[in-house]
């Protein structure tokens, strides 16, 4: 792609969603070319972003433009007519930036239903949330910072962008990324786990940076980070359980985080440490894994009341 007509049309679709998959490979290649290229792109998405803005009129801002430049156009593509006001954006950016921190409204969402919730946050970052947890966001965000809060178990698909870092506080942890998918839980056990890129997590005076693979675990006051064993440990996000001779109590620690319920024993039941349980349980209601896990493991019931798995001997 080296003709700028090319750029401009590609830039276009792409923020209108319109860009096809072999378009939207060679926009990339271009954006990886120069410094330059990257920095005309974002400077595209963050115009586009302001233009969207209610507070903000690019339609009315364009035609004083053209009636101030006294030129006929027929059709213009969208990023030239972005470039054509980006003297009366660059007002609208002061104006919005005061009105911001005089005036922010936040919004919150709260999953209370068993299905993964999905939140897109004003930047296109997007936010997995668990059966009660929650996120905490401005309407919109500033232009050189983009933070939000949280509470119990989420995952965190993160825009890049440098000049405008990410970050998340949940309760004691803060969590600044530049673009990267991590999940973050506070439910029971508190701890950051990064599947892509990196990000940095403060705790107190405690710092760590963490990368793909590791965790960060918030134990006793203390900052731990270490390689992630637990292959269960997104299954609530991908809808996927698999067991590979795994002892049972192992099993009932991955259903309670995969399901959000907690597991009680009967005073017979004493004997589960002799069990372990091979398997793959894809896209299945609690009940339903349990069933499945019986008839596996016929020596163990369950009875399911609502949040709630009571275990006991069938015998």
């Amino acid at each position: 792609m080296n003709q700028k007509m090319n750029t401009n049309e590609y830039i276009d679709k792409y923020l209108t969603g319109q860009i096809t998959d072999e378009e939207s490979a060679q926009l990339l290649d271009w954006v990886k070319e120069s410094a330059e290229h990257k920095k005309e792109f974002d400077d595209a998405c963050r115009l586009w972003y302001l233009l969207q803005s209610d507070k903000f009129n690019s339609d009315k801002a364009f035609e004083e433009f053209k009636q101030k430049t006294k030129k006929k156009s027929i059709i213009i593509p969208l990023w030239q007519k972005i470039s054509a006001v980006a003297a009366v954006a660059l007002i609208a950016i002061v104006s919005l930036s005061i009105l911001s921190k005089t005036d922010v409204n936040t919004i919150t969402i709260q999953n209370t239903e068993m299905a993964v919730q999905t939140v897109t946050l004003p930047d296109g970052s997007t936010i997995y949330l668990q059966k009660d947890a929650s996120v905490t966001y401005p309407e919109k965000f500033e232009n050189d910072s983009r933070t939000i809060s949280a509470t119990g178990n989420i995952f965190c698909e993160i825009f890049h962008d440098e000049s405008a870092p990410f970050s998340l506080t949940d309760n004691d942890l803060h969590i600044t990324v530049l673009g990267t998918s991590f999940q973050v839980n506070t439910r029971d056990s508190v701890f950051v786990f990064v599947e892509t890129g990196k990000v940095r997590v403060s705790a107190g005076e405690q710092n760590a940076v963490i990368t793909a693979g590791e965790r960060a675990d918030w134990n006793n006051k203390k900052l731990i980070c270490s390689k992630n064993t637990e292959v269960n440990l997104l299954s609530w996000k991908t809808g996927v359980l698999k067991f590979d001779n795994t002892d049972l109590q192992s099993v009932f620690t991955d259903l309670s985080r995969h399901y959000n319920c907690t597991f009680s024993y009967t005073k017979k039941c004493s004997n589960i440490q002799n069990y372990n349980l091979t398997g793959t349980y894809q896209d299945l209601s609690l009940e339903q894994t349990l069933q499945m896990i019986e008839l596996a493991i016929p020596d163990i019931h369950y009875d399911v009341n609502g949040s709630e798995v009571v275990v006991s001997n069938s015998k």
